[in-house]
């Protein structure tokens, strides 16, 4: 989140989603975010007054320190939230997000508390026993399931024991740092002797021998050459933990090369990675943690000679679209166990977050913004090359002319451009027109806030 996507949260009502606190004790944070896993999740800010004046947070690094330190010691069973400093009006706020929790009812100073509008409540008999029929109904799931047949010899204890290291040096788990059984059924992925197909995805030495579904191909198209001949083709059936590891380094041979450019402005050659890293690996990420595996499908990556492909098998939820990835939104992951334990293993860095980043990772690289498409019982991201225009998209009179204003490979701001562009149209059309230039490859953006810029692509330029 930007801080003026935080000012503008700030700006709102305290409501279901949101509430804000001046200076609560450990105690008030863990009733407020156990309300909020009760529910639909949602957003508390700390530091704020309840109309959204800024207060700031004193010894904001001390502070947050003792709520990730404390505050989950104060909430059962555990679930995963973030917490994050940011400075607006030169003071320090804390911003604390919280997903639905897939373990309800949570507990919080022997309670199960909930939101009514922007108060929290204890929940009465009724709501009580629909928290508890929801949570039955989550047991169900299928990450829940006990695998037959998988026996403890299945399951990688020293891989189990690094998330607990990781876990508890993180303070997000207060047990014992060497019983691997207690995590495993405090985490729900054991039960009566029996683990669950999330446990054998998140940990297991071969997971594809009982559920081949959970296994990776990843193909690599040769420039120049179509076909059924790759330069590599490659199936990984580690777990989800190894495979976070495994994919992007056997990636990184074909799109990790870099792009270089000289500029009018320096005579010095200009070097960067042709994809960048980190939204190679958060797509991978994504595709892992929130597929759905009831599909019988795998996961398949394909390189492009200018786009890499994932695709993912099962839909967006209901409630999202791919337009809602691209903006602020409350996480609801299909997989709650596998995005906790991928989380405790800090291979998720925030919940619900991993969309944004990747689209903020292209854009300082300085690449087309990645897709998102969902049909057809999967749901795909790509992610474009330096080199790649979608020139299937028709420009109307206003983009061609930004691009003819840009042409010289000056950069200018969207509220300039308007006025060059046609005074009568308002900033926020031209804005409109910008993303969808900036989609398609032929514009990035520079800058953030209100020095945000936009240039041509070399790519454009020469076309």
């Amino acid at each position: 989140m930007t801080n003026d996507e935080l000012h503008q949260l700030i700006r709102s009502p305290e409501n279901e989603f949101l509430e804000f606190k001046t200076a609560p004790t450990p105690e008030l944070i863990a009733r407020a975010v156990a309300a909020f896993l009760n529910q639909r999740g949602g957003r508390l800010i700390l530091g704020v007054g309840p109309q959204g004046q800024i207060v700031g947070l004193p010894n904001a690094d001390q502070a947050i320190e003792r709520i990730r330190s404390e505050v989950p010691k104060l909430i059962s069973p555990p679930a995963p939230w973030t917490t994050e400093k940011f400075e607006i009006e030169g003071k320090n706020i804390a911003l604390v997000e919280v997903p639905t929790g897939a373990d309800q009812p949570y507990i919080a100073s022997g309670a199960v508390y909930i939101r009514r509008g922007d108060r929290i409540e204890t929940a009465s008999r009724d709501e009580m026993t629909q928290i508890i029929l929801a949570r039955a109904k989550a047991s169900l799931r299928w990450e829940r399931q006990i695998v037959v047949g998988a026996g403890a010899e299945e399951l990688d204890r020293a891989l189990i024991g690094e998330t607990i290291r990781l876990a508890r040096q993180a303070d997000r788990w207060s047990g014992a740092a060497d019983d691997v059984d207690e995590f495993l059924a405090a985490m729900g992925l054991s039960e009566s002797g029996g683990f669950t197909q999330a446990a054998l995805l998140l940990y297991g030495k071969r997971p594809t021998r009982l559920l081949p579904q959970a296994g990776v191909r990843l193909l690599v198209l040769p420039v120049g050459k179509t076909g059924a001949h790759y330069a590599l083709d490659k199936w990984f059936d580690s777990n989800l933990i190894r495979l976070a590891t495994e994919i992007p380094q056997a990636l990184a041979p074909f799109i990790g090369g870099v792009e270089s450019t000289f500029s009018e402005e320096s005579w010095q050659r200009q070097d960067r990675p042709r994809y960048p890293s980190n939204a190679v690996r958060e797509g991978i990420m994504n595709a892992l943690v929130h597929r759905d595996y009831v599909s019988t499908a795998s996961i398949l990556i394909s390189v492009h000679p200018d786009s890499i492909e994932i695709i993912n098998p099962g839909i967006l939820p209901d409630h999202l679209t791919p337009a809602d990835l691209r903006k602020e939104h409350l996480s609801t992951p299909r997989n709650p166990d596998l995005a906790h334990l991928s989380f405790l293993h800090g291979l998720i860095e925030k919940v619900g977050r991993g969309t944004q980043k990747i689209i903020a990772d292209c854009r300082e690289a300085r690449l087309r913004d990645p897709k998102w498409v969902s049909r057809g019982g999967t749901t795909n991201l790509t992610l474009y090359g330096p080199a790649s225009i979608d020139v299937t998209i028709d420009l109307n009179e206003r983009q061609q002319k930004i691009l003819s204003l840009l042409a010289s490979g000056e950069r200018m701001r969207g509220a300039d451009l308007a006025k060059k562009v046609d005074p009568n149209v308002s900033t926020r059309t031209i804005r409109t027109d910008l993303l969808a230039l900036i989609q398609s490859g032929r514009l990035v953006q520079r800058g953030r806030g209100r020095n945000t810029s936009y240039q041509i692509t070399t790519k454009s330029s020469s076309t």
